[in-house]
């Protein structure tokens, strides 16, 4: 009776042993490139698949990574901390080892840029049967508004890296590349600065014929800029609790809350209102 005991527990200890053994991670070796999509999705090659992964860490062009994957996740491996887990949005069967493309940049040039007051109003709501209302809240911001010329656009763009931090002079060459209603502008060699794009105007290409029946016109081909109005404006964004109040500027009814308005630059008085709660004003 005692030995079969004894062989019992033995044969626990060596399944518990194999079992440790068995959890830790085998890792492949791949490549990273950063994808076109944006600066925080990624193709990653292995030895026989590639996947196009995002919402991972920061990883730069060509860094060389061990992964390893499980379900529909990429986990890479990080010296000292926990494994990146990154998501995966596609995979390439029975990669063949043609290189993805490569990231491609347009030339522009800033052709300067103007100030721009950015307001946030926030607040209000409370206030009906005599609970006390939140206060409202105002929140102003400078945004450097750059026009960059491209090939056959010229963007409008703003707030380019963290708190601006991509700050640009007038005459600057400059690659960039447009995801969205995002462009990214390179620097630094490998590194880019993402840009809010508010607006874009078209080159128009004026005909040699057009010009020779102008009076005084050339005969040959010119291309030049559509008019931007020079007019200086400031970004208005009203929030509220609850949502779905009405926003009255300077008396007038502008939409509901929350919302992003366009306003002229100067002082502006803003009403905020919803039935059965204490109006909000602020200027």
């Amino acid at each position: 009776m005692s030995s079969v005991k004894l062989r019992l527990a033995f044969f626990v200890i060596l399944l518990s042993v194999s079992v440790a053994a068995d959890n830790t991670p085998t890792y492949q070796k791949g490549t990273i490139t950063i994808s076109g999509a944006s600066p925080k999705s990624y193709d990653l090659k292995g030895s026989d698949k590639a996947y196009q992964i995002s919402h991972c860490g920061d990883f730069q062009n060509g860094q060389e990574v061990d992964y390893r994957v499980q379900e529909n996740k990429v986990y890479i491996s990080h010296a000292g901390a926990k494994e990146y887990k990154c998501s995966i949005e596609a995979t390439m069967e029975h990669w063949s080892g043609i290189e993805p493309p490569p990231i491609t940049f347009l030339k522009g040039t800033i052709e300067g840029f103007e100030m721009r007051r950015d307001t946030s109003v926030s607040g209000g709501g409370g206030g009906g049967n005599g609970t006390p209302g939140f206060p409202v809240n105002t929140r102003t911001r400078l945004a450097k508004v750059y026009r960059l010329r491209g090939p056959d656009l010229i963007y409008k763009v703003d707030y380019c890296g963290a708190f601006q931090a991509g700050q640009f002079t007038q005459g600057q060459k400059v690659e960039y590349r447009v995801g969205g209603n995002r462009m990214y502008i390179r620097h630094d060699q490998d590194k880019e600065y993402s840009c809010q794009i508010e607006g874009t105007q078209m080159l128009e290409s004026v005909s040699s014929a057009t010009e020779a029946a102008q009076p005084g016109g050339s005969s040959s081909g010119t291309t030049r800029l559509a008019a931007i109005p020079a007019t200086s404006t400031a970004k208005l964004s009203v929030t509220s609790i609850p949502d779905g109040a009405d926003i009255e500027v300077d008396g007038n009814f502008s939409g509901n809350t929350p919302s992003d308005l366009e306003v002229a630059e100067g002082e502006h008085s803003t009403t905020v209102k919803k039935t059965g709660y204490r109006t909000g004003s602020a200027r």
